[in-house]
């Protein structure tokens, strides 16, 4: 597979890149772009610009769906620009430093070299915008809601939604073509999260790696994820044997031991949600109220 463009709503752009099937996303408005995320390396990095540019001369602004370096090591092609995230500079510059370390040594184990000096040599571009909670973004004649996820996939997870186009970008708290990743997740917040995020129904759903698919896809997914969430807090109450776990879950037996492992490492399982208190839409990212002086005479009938 070469990097390519599909198109999945107008002015909606999905780059699928060959580096780890990754997905990365621009929504062009009539002023400026939003990209969402930026790839591997800087290398990668210049290759995605250069490709928005045939698309748009419009400025750009960037968004990265979480700190994992694949999703934002490519900013420093760029230059200079607004980049909005969850988490401040500081978390980015540091996970990111170690990352990097990480990332190079893998490469140099899997016989690629070239690979290994690119991330080496990629500059760390920090956020400079931070999201908490929800923030609309005016593209000009178009409002992209950026959204914090909660604890999901990473403690940094953010949503890009496009809601005039019907677009959710969920960066990787959905794969398609690959289970979900547990090291470093939440698994008994996660499915709760996504369903959240899933809540008003958006017609395309772009995962962070691989090829988009619909809202009946994602909530298939959520659904195997909330049985993960089962199965990791019967294993602790001892309901379940962990070889019972490994061997009947959605996603597989490596998939469901990260999970299992990730578990033991966090507190025990949440106590679970009565149904009538879960929202049942997002908020909108901005609330306005009006205050009003006013008296009530209660010896009046």
């Amino acid at each position: 597979m070469s990097d390519r463009w599909i198109e999945v709503a107008p002015r909606v752009w999905v780059r699928r890149l060959e580096e780890l099937d990754q997905t990365v996303g621009l929504v062009i408005g009539d002023d400026c772009c939003l990209v969402i995320d930026t790839g591997v390396d800087a290398e990668a990095g210049f290759e995605l610009a250069t490709a928005i540019r045939e698309k748009t001369d419009l400025p750009w602004q960037i968004a990265y769906t979480h700190d994992h370096f694949d999703h934002w090591f490519g900013t420093a092609a760029f230059g200079e620009s607004a980049i909005w995230a969850v988490g401040d500079g500081a978390h980015y510059l540091r996970v990111g430093d170690e990352a990097r370390k990480i990332r190079a040594a893998s490469y140099r184990r899997e016989g690629r070299e070239e690979a290994a000096r690119r991330v080496s040599r990629t500059s760390l571009v920090p956020p400079n915008c931070r999201v908490n909670g929800a923030i609309g973004l005016n593209l000009g004649g178009r409002t992209v809601v950026l959204r914090q996820a909660g604890l999901a996939h990473s403690d940094t997870d953010m949503v890009v939604e496009v809601p005039d186009a019907g677009v959710l970008f969920a960066g990787d708290l959905l794969e398609n073509g690959a289970p979900p990743s547990y090291d470093g997740a939440f698994p008994y917040e996660w499915p709760q999260a996504v369903e959240y995020l899933l809540s008003w129904k958006p017609q395309i759903v772009v995962p962070g790696h691989g090829d988009p698919a619909d809202y009946w896809w994602a909530r298939a997914q959520v659904r195997d994820m909330a049985e993960v969430a089962r199965m990791c807090a019967e294993v602790a109450s001892g309901f379940l044997t962990e070889e019972e776990a490994l061997a009947h879950n959605p996603f597989g037996e490596k998939t469901m031991r990260a999970a299992l492992d990730r578990c033991k490492a966090l507190t025990p399982p949440p106590p679970p949600e009565a149904p009538e208190s879960r929202p049942q839409t997002p908020p909108p990212p901005v609330i306005v109220y009006d205050v009003f002086d006013y008296h009530i005479d209660l010896t009046q009938r």
